[in-house]
């Protein structure tokens, strides 16, 4: 009877260590996924600005504006620190890409946040400003 009651124990307690552990490992994913959401989908406005060329006034530009504001906040919600900083040494330059100091920040903020999504993954920062920005603009 002793042991019946020691072994029932240690299932209760396994099953809500699992219970707990599987539980945590869901809301890390969880904030990891949002974070790479908000990161892609603010590319894809930066990348809809450049390409589409909308007109601020225009009904598209600003949704394509509303978007992009959307998806900043979700980044200062869920960014990692140091793409927050990248991000707003961006801003701080004008949030365009028009200087090779500006595009510099882009890079190091794209770099920042494949970093962020992708733990130790690093790529040199000319060949990620190349793909980025183009040949002719890289350094």
């Amino acid at each position: 009877m002793n042991s019946a009651v020691v072994y029932l124990i240690g299932l209760v307690v396994g099953a809500l260590l699992q219970f707990l552990f599987t539980r945590y490992l869901d809301n890390k994913k969880h904030q990891r996924d949002l974070r790479a959401k908000a990161y892609a989908d603010y590319l894809q406005c930066v990348s809809e600005h450049a390409n589409l060329g909308h007109q601020k006034s225009s009904t598209e530009g600003r949704q394509l504006g509303a978007k992009t504001v959307d998806a900043k906040c979700r980044i200062s919600l869920y960014g990692a620190p140091a793409v927050i900083s990248a991000f707003a040494a961006f801003e701080r330059l004008g949030a365009a890409t028009i200087t090779q100091e500006q595009c510099g920040a882009f890079t190091e903020m794209v770099a920042a946040m494949r970093q962020d999504t992708l733990g130790s993954s690093s790529v040199a920062q000319a060949d990620l400003e190349a793909v980025l920005l183009g040949v002719r603009r890289a350094t």
